[in-house]
């Protein structure tokens, strides 16, 4: 079975600005699109029982932990 190769995206201007380099409140990084990102005071209390204080957080209660 030949090994598919996958291409890195092209960076241009427009994709550059596209993400930004996040860091949560443990110091793991993350990069983001800027599009997902979100000012918390505006999100609705549906979306607020959504979120994670951390990835941590949200791993145990994927596994239900």
């Amino acid at each position: 079975m030949a090994e598919e190769r996958q291409e890195k995206p092209e960076i241009t201007e427009s994709t550059a600005t596209a993400f930004v380099l996040l860091k949560d409140a443990s110091g793991k990084q993350y990069v983001c699109r800027i599009s997902d990102l979100r000012d918390p005071s505006q999100l609705t209390e549906e979306e607020k029982k959504r979120c994670y204080e951390n990835v941590e957080e949200a791993l145990r209660r994927q596994e239900g932990l």
